[in-house]
């Protein structure tokens, strides 16, 4: 835990009890304990969101269609499956060798 041993945890506790009393140590540990389990259900509700947008974009999306001549790109068809970026990346390398 951050690179803590036990001899270190109870010399910061017992610096804690000094300087916080009795009294007031229990409040500010619950206080705490509040804290870091409210910044773990946001960070959890935080990757389910991403997780499920990544899902949800995954279902919407529809499978590339290779250009053909016929539909009037004047791009040569490329290898079937081929994805929309890679077909993007073909063609800006054939662009790029024919200047």
């Amino acid at each position: 835990m951050f690179g803590i041993g036990p001899e270190e945890l109870g010399l910061i506790l017992l610096l804690a009890l000094l300087v916080l009393g009795p009294e007031r140590l229990p409040q500010i540990a619950r206080d705490i304990g509040r804290t870091v389990g409210e910044l773990r259900r946001t960070s959890d509700e935080l990757r389910e969101e991403f997780l499920s947008a990544d899902r949800y974009l995954e279902r919407s999306a529809k499978p590339p269609t290779p250009p053909s001549d016929a539909a009037g790109t004047g791009a040569p068809a490329g290898p079937p499956g081929e994805t929309a970026f890679e077909r993007e990346m073909r063609e800006a390398r054939e662009r790029l060798r024919d200047t």
